[in-house]
C-alpha cells in the first residue's frame, strides 16, 4: 500500500466529497481523522453534516482496517483548529497529509449578498485553510515531509454569477497553493489544489431543494459547462484525484492545480 503508516486529516470529511478522499486515503493504508463542524452556518442554506454523519464515516473508514478519529471542528475558528491537531498528534503521532476540503455554497447575487454571507464563505473556504496550514505544516516541516491537497474548484478558475463571494474563496485557495508550495519546497512538502466541477453532492442536491428546483432540472443547469454530457462527476473522481497528489506518484508536483471539470474550464479564456 502507498500510503501504509501514514495520517491524513481531512476537513468537511463526513460526507461528499470529503469523504471520499478520506476513502480513497484509507484505501491505501492511511489512517484518517476526519475534521467536520456536524452542524450548521446560519449563511448557507442547506443542512450540513451532523455527529451522526461523522460517527457513520468514521466507523467505515475503521471497517477498512484503518484507525480512524471523528472530530468537531469548525475551521473558521482558530482554538478548533488548535485544539483539532493537537488531538491528532495525541492520537497518532504525526501528521503527513492535510486535505482542506471544509467548504460551503451559495448562490446570490453580490448587491443582495450580506455581509455575514461574504464572512462565512471566505472564512470556511479560505481562511479555515489558512488556519489549517498554520497548525499542520510546522509538524510537516520538522518531519521533513508532508502532502498538502487543497480543494479549490472550477469557481477559482473562473467566474460565474450568483458566486462571487465563493469565487473568491476558490481562487484564494489557489493562490494560498502557490504560495505554501513556494514556501515548503525545501523540506520536502508537496502543495497542491483540485479542482472539480460539478460533483452532485449533498451539499449541491441541498442548495438545488433550497431554491425550489427539481433534481434533474437543477442538474440540468449545474452540468451545463461540462463538455461530457454522457457522465458525472463523482465524489470518488475527486477522492482519486487528492490520493494521486498524496502519494509519491506525484513527488514532483507542488504549486499546481488539477481540473477534474469534465472539460468545463477548457472553453473558459
Amino acid at each position: 500500500m502507498k500510503l501504509e503508516g501514514k495520517v491524513a486529516i481531512v476537513t468537511g470529511g463526513a460526507r461528499g466529497n470529503g469523504m471520499a478522499a478520506a476513502r480513497a486515503l484509507a484505501s491505501e493504508g492511511a489512517d484518517i481523522a476526519i475534521a467536520d463542524i456536524c452542524g450548521n452556518i446560519e449563511t448557507a442554506p442547506y443542512q450540513l453534516s451532523t455527529r451522526q454523519t461523522m460517527d457513520s464515516a468514521v466507523q467505515e473508514l475503521k471497517e477498512m482496517g484503518r484507525k480512524a478519529l471523528g472530530i468537531e471542528c469548525d475551521v473558521r475558528k482558530a482554538s478548533d483548529v488548535e485544539a483539532m491537531v493537537k488531538q491528532v498528534l495525541e492520537t497518532f503521532g504525526r501528521v503527513d497529509i492535510l486535505v482542506n476540503n471544509a467548504g460551503i455554497a451559495g448562490l446570490e447575487a453580490l448587491v443582495d449578498m450580506s455581509e455575514e454571507a461574504w464572512d462565512d464563505m471566505l472564512d470556511t473556504h479560505l481562511k479555515g485553510a489558512f488556519l489549517c496550514c498554520k497548525h499542520v505544516v510546522p509538524h510537516m516541516i520538522e518531519q521533513n515531509s508532508g502532502k498538502v491537497v487543497n480543494i479549490s474548484s472550477v469557481g477559482g478558475l473562473r467566474g460565474f454569477g450568483m458566486g462571487s463571494h465563493y469565487c473568491a474563496a476558490k481562487h484564494g485557495v489557489l493562490g494560498l497553493t502557490k504560495s505554501l508550495a513556494m514556501e515548503t519546497a525545501e523540506h520536502n512538502i508537496n502543495v497542491n489544489a483540485v479542482c472539480p466541477g460539478t460533483v452532485w453532492t449533498d451539499m449541491m442536491a441541498g442548495l438545488a431543494e433550497h431554491f425550489g428546483m427539481e433534481t434533474a432540472d437543477a442538474k440540468e443547469n449545474f452540468l451545463a459547462g461540462h463538455l461530457f454530457k454522457d457522465r458525472e462527476i463523482c465524489p470518488e473522481d475527486i477522492g482519486k484525484a487528492v490520493l494521486w497528489l498524496s502519494t509519491d506518484d506525484s513527488k514532483c508536483i507542488t504549486g499546481g492545480q488539477i481540473a477534474v471539470d469534465c472539460g468545463w474550464t477548457a472553453r473558459a479564456p
